[in-house]
């Protein structure tokens, strides 16, 4: 599996050193041939993705179709060196470049911060954002810390919806396929006035479980599916002045749902099979929130921006079996329930010959009330010694955060083909907990609560020189420092004491190159990275002081280390045929890391290991083929995706391993000549494999693995309306 990826990568890069001398010809036909200009808002203000110096996959709304993405995590089959899963809906882990973490404490932030529409969501229960009605998702890798923030030492993917238009129009789509599949998604558009435009989208998605309960008390499928998302929007365009208003809404009951299935289960050997007597039962009660996005252009050019919103997430599970057999041994659930409000203001010059900045002040409030409960048969667990049947444990946590922050961003031309661009953020950041723990004989847990405040600060620069070779081909060469702030360990724990943890900095590093070639026909981009963490936290699952059960804890690794490359190709060879192609290297490591174990008594050397969710290798092909009909066209779509194996736990034991992981997909349809009609075919996982691609380990100890969906197939029927 090795030799292919490497295979692809000097394949890749040929193609681009071929590229370079049949530029030199005219290729017959090209205006046709010519690849769509993905605009994005990497840097505050739109801008063609190839002259800006960062590292982007961008997928603008027909790639999102075309790759059968209907949430964020399915771009990751896209996107070089991103890795997005978790053990369940809601503790969704988000990884670029080998930098991951999770999401379930309630006192700490994730590494990947996502925007709508230059809002930043929340934590990686709202970070799986539905793609309902996306005109582009950019994936920006590598530190984001000038102009995105505290939440983007690894990266952000910032996605952009589509706004209302004065033209009436809308859609319909329906889609059925295996496992009871139903999903339906519609969206009408319009003016209500001369200057007021609104818009409406929504979706339903259900889907039965393929997860089979072999207990005789359940006799149940588990992991299905019920979700519904909705996004409402107000445009008034002005003369110089336009005001968005948007709400959105997003909720799932998986109802049954597995945090994995237990590896060496001797009732349920199947991936796909488990033995259980617990509910089960996870809700994401709501993720959504309301923005106002403010715009006015001056007289002069400058545009001046305010981003006011609010935003909340409210999940849970509970009854989750942490014995993994029929017996009631062990329970477990956990919740959250958030809100944040923020407020944006930026100014940003006219783009002029020789400057253009944007300056930006910057206001976070946020408050988190989190906590966990489980329930132990002592009874059973000490063979009678302690005769209690339900012995009860628990946590609560409210967290409250307050952020400042102050930016600049600057392009500056120093000659013909020469430009520098530069930007520094100023953070300051006050977070406050109070927490509360029960375990009332103290046999695995502490019992008590505590207040504790911190307050972090931090300069966030940024700069980079940029070397237009051609008109077609930037090189580009930058540095950029951004940091994590610390936080507290708000979760089950075994000591107070280790209650709070540090802030994390980074200095990130770039080379890269933007070119396209033959009349715009070919695209190729390179990016080498290098990544150096301090004080980098890490989520580890760590076994409890008396031996028996483990927990997830936070702590400060001394350093890490990312570094390596990305290739990505877009190639469209003729007017009816169109090549992509994606590989991302990552060698990441613990410089050092003395003491990844619980206590110091026991404690483990993690210097070397690779950190989770780290694959070396990720490859990614895709293409589309059109064929011109009487009524319309036929197209074909396919798209191959490969993950190298890579560990859930930094201690890099087997058992935390997982394979390497491979899908093919794709789609087979017709759309009309008017374009009012398409129909087309689709699967997912068409080799139909079973690949562990997470795993973690129950509270019991329990080795648990979380295995990939099995072929989902289905058919879409889509009618547009209006002036679409």
């Amino acid at each position: 599996m090795r030799i292919h990826i490497l295979a692809a990568q000097i394949a890749a890069a040929l193609t681009g050193i071929s590229a370079v001398q049949a530029a030199e010809a005219p290729d017959a036909g090209a205006s046709n041939k010519s690849i769509e200009v993905i605009q994005v808002t990497s840097q505050k203000r739109v801008q063609n993705q190839q002259e800006v110096p960062i590292a982007i996959t961008a997928l603008s709304e027909a790639d999102i179709e075309r790759v059968g993405a209907t949430e964020v995590k399915d771009i990751q089959y896209s996107t070089p060196n991103l890795v997005i899963g978790g053990t369940n809906p809601v503790q969704q882990v988000f990884g670029i470049r080998g930098i991951s973490d999770r999401g379930r404490n309630p006192g700490y932030d994730q590494r990947v911060g996502v925007y709508v529409d230059g809002v930043w969501v929340g934590k990686s229960a709202a970070s799986n954002q539905s793609a309902l009605d996306v005109q582009t998702i950019e994936v920006l890798r590598g530190p984001q810390g000038t102009l995105f923030g505290k939440n983007t030492v690894a990266g952000a993917i910032n996605i952009t919806t589509l706004e209302p238009t004065e033209d009436f129009s809308g859609h319909v789509q329906a889609e059925v396929g295996n496992y009871n599949k139903a999903r339906i998604k519609a969206a009408v558009n319009g003016g209500l006035t001369d200057s007021l435009a609104g818009k409406i989208s929504l979706s339903a998605d259900t889907r039965d479980g393929y997860v089979d309960n072999v207990s005789g008390l359940g006799n149940r499928k588990l992991n299905d599916k019920e979700e519904f998302a909705g996004r409402a929007q107000l445009l008034w365009q002005g003369s110089a002045t336009s005001v968005k208003f948007t709400v959105d809404h997003l909720q799932n009951d998986f109802s049954d749902v597995t945090a994995g299935v237990w590896v060496d289960d001797p009732v349920a050997p199947d991936p796909y099979e488990v033995n259980i007597n617990a509910k089960q039962d996870i809700e994401l009660k709501g993720i959504g929130g309301a923005s106002v996005n403010i715009n006015h252009t001056l007289d002069s050019g400058f545009e001046l921006t305010s981003i006011t919103s609010y935003r909340y997430e409210d999940w849970g599970y509970e009854d989750f079996d942490e014995d993994y057999t029929e017996i009631a041994l062990a329970r477990s659930g956990i919740f959250a329930d958030a809100d944040h409000v923020t407020q944006e203001f930026r100014v940003a010059s006219p783009v002029g010959d020789r400057f253009d900045y944007v300056l930006g002040l910057y206001y976070l409030n946020q408050n988190i009330e989190g906590g966990g409960d489980a329930s132990l048969d002592l009874n059973v667990f000490t063979g009678g010694a302690v005769p209690i049947s339900d012995y009860p444990l628990g946590y609560d946590a409210v967290v409250d955060t307050e952020s400042y922050a102050a930016f600049g961003h600057a392009n500056i031309k120093l000659a013909e083909k020469w430009q520098l661009t530069a930007g520094l953020r100023y953070t300051y950041e006050e977070k406050a907990i109070d927490f509360s723990i029960m375990d009332q004989y103290r046999i695995f847990f502490a019992d008590g609560s505590t207040s504790e405040k911190r307050d972090a600060d931090d300069w966030s620069p940024k700069a980079s020189i940029n070397w237009f070779v051609a008109e077609d081909v930037m090189l580009y060469g930058g540095y950029s420092r951004a940091f994590k702030s610390g936080g507290f360990n708000a979760d089950f724990i075994a000591d107070l004491d280790g209650l709070e943890f540090d802030d994390e900095q980074v200095d990130a590093y770039e080379l890269g190159m933007k070119s396209s070639w033959l009349d715009n026909s070919l695209r190729f981009n390179l990016a080498l990275f290098r990544s150096e963490h301090s004080d980098f936290q890490v989520q580890a699952q760590t076994p409890l002081p008396t031996g028996e059960g483990s927990i997830l804890t936070v702590s400060n690794a001394a350093d890490l280390t990312s570094q390596g490359l990305e290739l990505e190709m877009q190639w469209r060879i003729t007017e009816n045929f169109t090549l992509w192609g994606g590989y991302g290297y990552t060698d990441a490591k613990f410089e050092s890391f003395d003491g990844c174990s619980y206590s110091e008594s026991d404690s483990t050397d993690c210097s070397g290991n690779r950190p989770p969710e780290a694959p070396e290798h990720t490859f990614n092909l895709a293409f589309e083929y059109i064929q011109p009909i009487s009524s319309g066209e036929l197209f074909v779509d396919a798209n191959y995706f490969w993950r190298d194996e890579m560990y859930s736990n930094p201690n890099n034991e087997e058992g935390f391993k997982n394979d390497d992981f491979s899908e093919l997909g794709g789609r087979f349809g017709w759309r009309s000549s008017e374009g009012k009609f398409q129909v087309f075919a689709w699967g997912k996982n068409l080799t139909d494999e079973t690949t562990q691609i997470y795993n973690s380990v129950s509270f019991l100890g329990r080795k648990r693995a979380v295995y990939n969906a099995p072929l989902m197939y289905g058919v879409t029927f889509r009618y547009n309306f209006g002036f679409y």
